[in-house]
């Protein structure tokens, strides 16, 4: 360090003279004059390149000394971390003892019997890895764990009917409509789309952890994949589902009770608060399978002689779709069927002003014969000319 400040001063005792400056641009440059002007830079690179070194100098002097508590730290780092095949060091072994076990909370019928004869924890080596907690054999006395998307997500046979992060909704949700095995890159891309996937790879664990806690051993990670225990959960998908298909096959008498069982596994619009891209399009779908069930209902009732039931589903779809003119077309015929014929006017007029501020359009071919149909039946003609 001494040195390096007497050659700084030495070369400041020695440091060359400014060259003189021309008296006019255009006159020619003399020979020396590059020389001379070469001479400062030089010599200020050489003191440059010495207050370098005076500051690295300085840096190792002043560089803390590691205190005894961090040494007997990275001694104690050195001998936990073990040697891996190819002989290099792992970090991996450093977080093994960080991930926090399972809890598998016994059945309440259990507990009791439990609590009397549990053996008392034991102290282990810190250094060793504990084993996970054996899981509680299931109490089929008790009702499944329930999955609801036909409405708001909801969760039955739970503590919580809701989760408590946003994710971890439309995970289970995602998972329960898959209805197959999702890696967790599929996931990350549903979930979280365009995201940064270290920020939302961390999100994804936050999430899955909490559907760990909620559903237990129905939610079921095999290497990379996830996916939902249909056998050990209940989702409303799965029985809306197979209603309908029994009711393809059912008889006339069992077929309506069948479509009025699946109609009523709905609590309001499907996947409700799932405001995620994928949720779209299979809300769409949900909701044209519940208008064409509710079509299907009351046809059957109209052709059963069942006006006010065939008018009732023709109203509810109505909530749903007001401009599905299939479904106003089994309104009108229902009202009809009731001799309600101002009602008929009424529901044509209030159909053909939603079809214009909608969409520009008019009632189809279908709809019009139908009206007229319905209206040649009404003795007063006055009905029928206020709708023309």
């Amino acid at each position: 360090m001494t040195a390096l400040l007497l050659v700084l001063a030495l070369s400041w005792e020695l440091r060359p003279a400014l060259p003189e400056v021309a008296e006019s641009f255009s006159a020619p440059l003399p020979s020396g004059a590059i020389d001379a002007a070469l001479e400062p830079g030089a010599w200020i690179v050489f003191v440059l390149l010495d207050l370098v070194l005076i500051r690295k100098v300085l840096q190792f002097a002043t560089r803390r000394e590691p205190t005894h508590t961090e040494l007997r730290l990275r001694h104690a780092f050195a001998q936990r971390e073990l040697p891996s095949l190819n002989g290099t060091r792992d970090w991996r072994t450093h977080a093994a003892p960080l991930t926090p076990p399972v809890l598998r909370l016994p059945a309440r019928s259990e507990a009791a019997e439990r609590e009397s004869t549990a053996p008392r924890l034991q102290r282990h080596d810190p250094r060793e890895l504990s084993p996970p907690v054996e899981a509680a054999p299931t109490d089929t006395s008790d009702e499944r764990v329930g999955v609801l998307l036909l409405g708001q997500l909801e969760l039955a046979g739970c503590k919580r009917k809701q989760p408590r992060r946003r994710a971890t909704a439309e995970l289970i949700a995602y998972l329960a409509v898959q209805r197959r095995p999702a890696s967790r890159d599929e996931l990350l891309e549903a979930l979280w789309p365009g995201e940064d996937p270290r920020r939302a790879a961390a999100r994804f664990y936050q999430a899955a952890s909490e559907t760990r806690k909620l559903l237990g051993q129905s939610f079921v990670r095999d290497r990379d994949t996830y996916k939902l225990d249909r056998e050990q959960l209940g989702i409303d998908l799965d029985e809306f589902d197979l209603l309908r298909e029994q009711a393809r096959g059912a008889h006339t008498e069992q077929e309506p009770v069948l479509l009025e069982r699946a109609l009523a596994l709905f609590r309001g619009e499907p996947l409700a608060g799932i405001d995620a891209l994928w949720a779209d399009g299979e809300q769409r779908r949900l909701s044209s399978l519940r208008l064409n069930l509710l079509d299907r209902l009351g046809r059957i009732c109209l052709e059963a002689g069942d006006s006010p039931g065939a008018l009732e589903a023709a109203n509810e779809a109505e909530t749903l779709d007001a401009s599905n003119e299939h479904l106003v077309q089994l309104a009108m015929e229902a009202e009809a069927a009731l001799g309600r014929r101002e009602a008929v006017v009424e529901r044509y007029d209030r159909l053909r002003r939603d079809l214009d501020e909608r969409f520009g359009l008019e009632p189809n071919r279908e709809t019009k014969s139908l009206y007229r149909r319905l209206m040649s039946q009404d003795p007063d003609p006055s009905l029928t000319a206020s709708s023309r």
